[in-house]
């Protein structure tokens, strides 16, 4: 079964909104054996959704649409599917009264734009949806198979599980798609496929890989579709097995798992606090950690340490050592990771100090330029980074280099037991 996605909404190419539900809806599906063959991205005029229509129903077989359901004036997504199917757009009572039922539960009068929402093409199969007020629709039209859903993210999820993937389940493929993924960190694309290809000569032919290189990481992914579940399991294990053994702790997960948790169960097995002390971050390594269920078991807080002063004064970092090497720089931060480590009364501490630009920076430290260290008073891991220029992408990328610094501290106090 060929499957395509039609997102609708000027916003979604104006780039005010990221378009979530295309990439939500192809991981649903993924599972199933089935992948989408085509997406388009186009704007929420007359023109446009027919001419995209026409298309994707001479290509496909079933086409997931999201957009233009709701009760507002740019929302002609059911009137030009009517138009395209051929038939004309009648009041559904069912629609009205789900919504009444929403409006009736929160005690607010249903209002005429609510009332041209429950115009659906004649034909057309709802479907449930109880995180909105927009419910789906479904529509057979020349043997290809139409699913539309509002483009509010948890409305889209809501009807896609509920009556999407039921309904493909019934029509998958006798072929089933596993895939399993290593996360790896310290080497860069090119030097992974240098030592993992030479090793995967053999691999076979229902078999893929890909690389997908991130700030700091590599995903690397190996794919089967076949009919036999266990062989492909088989399959895959020994030839990411394959791959583990040559790249060691480079590898830092064989899950779903991100480099945060990986630290943070490393920071629990070895019963440590954590720390952190962030200038140019402002937070943000703090916030990766805090959204993790669990995070009070290990980590105790951060110092947001944006001025010099709060540097000297909070953290006694020796005013000299700004003096005479600047915020940004290797002896900085290793100050930094001592004074919190008594500040904050931890066993380890991240620090990191840069300028994330897009202005402040000199030719000896150019915009880009961070330092990071982590340890105890006793002993420190530094790294310095020489990033780019842009702002957002310079936090972010401290921010996982500080976690991969923090892995392989964590992981030498491992050794360091063992010896």
């Amino acid at each position: 079964m060929k499957i395509g996605i039609i997102t609708i909404g000027d916003e979604l190419l104006l780039g005010q909104v990221i378009d979530s539900n295309s990439a939500k809806m192809a991981n649903m599906i993924y599972p199933l054996g089935l992948k989408i063959e085509k997406k388009w991205c186009i704007s929420d005029q007359h023109e446009a959704i027919l001419s995209c229509m026409a298309q994707a129903e001479a290509e496909l077989d079933l086409i997931l649409v999201t957009g233009g359901l709701g009760p507002t004036r740019d929302d002609i997504t059911k009137k030009t599917m009517a138009e395209f199917f051929g038939v004309p757009l009648v009041f559904s009572d069912e629609n009205y009264q789900h919504i009444l039922s929403l409006f009736n539960a929160r005690n607010i009068p249903v209002r005429e734009e609510q009332k041209s929402q429950c115009f659906i093409p004649e034909g057309t199969r709802l479907l449930e949806n109880k995180m909105g007020t927009a419910m789906g629709l479904y529509f057979q039209h020349h043997k290809k198979h139409w699913f539309a859903m509002p483009g509010v993210p948890y409305e889209m999820e809501y009807i896609m599980q509920n009556s999407v993937l039921p309904f493909l389940q019934q029509h998958r493929s006798h072929e089933r798609i596993m895939h399993k993924t290593i996360h790896i960190v310290g080497l860069g694309e090119t030097d992974i496929a240098a030592r993992l290809e030479p090793l995967l000569h053999d691999i076979p032919r229902e078999m893929t890989l890909a690389y997908l290189p991130s700030i700091g990481l590599v995903k690397f992914r190996l794919t089967m579709k076949s009919e036999n579940e266990q062989w492909m399991s088989e399959q895959l294990d020994h030839y990411i097995n394959v791959c583990k053994n040559e790249l060691g702790d480079k590898v830092f997960s064989a899950s779903d798992d991100n480099l945060e948790s990986v630290v943070a169960n490393l920071l629990n097995e070895k019963n440590f606090t954590l720390g952190l002390c962030e200038s140019c971050t402002g937070g943000f390594l703090s916030y990766r950690f805090t959204t993790m269920p669990g995070a009070s078991d290990y980590f105790k807080g951060t110092i947001v340490c944006y001025s010099n002063e709060i540097k000297i004064n909070l953290l006694k970092v020796q005013e000299s050592t700004l003096n005479q090497f600047g915020a940004v720089s290797e002896e900085t931060v290793k100050e930094l990771v001592i004074g919190g480590i008594k500040t904050l009364n931890v066993d380890c501490c991240i620090s990191i100090s840069g300028i994330a630009g897009p202005s402040g920076g000199t030719i000896e430290k150019p915009v880009g330029t961070i330092w990071i260290a982590v340890g105890n008073a006793e002993n420190q891991l530094t790294k310095k980074l020489l990033l780019g220029k842009d702002r957002k992408r310079n936090i972010e990328g401290a921010s996982t280099y500080a976690l991969i610094l923090c892995r392989e501290w964590l992981l030498k106090q491992t050794q360091k037991l063992i010896n």
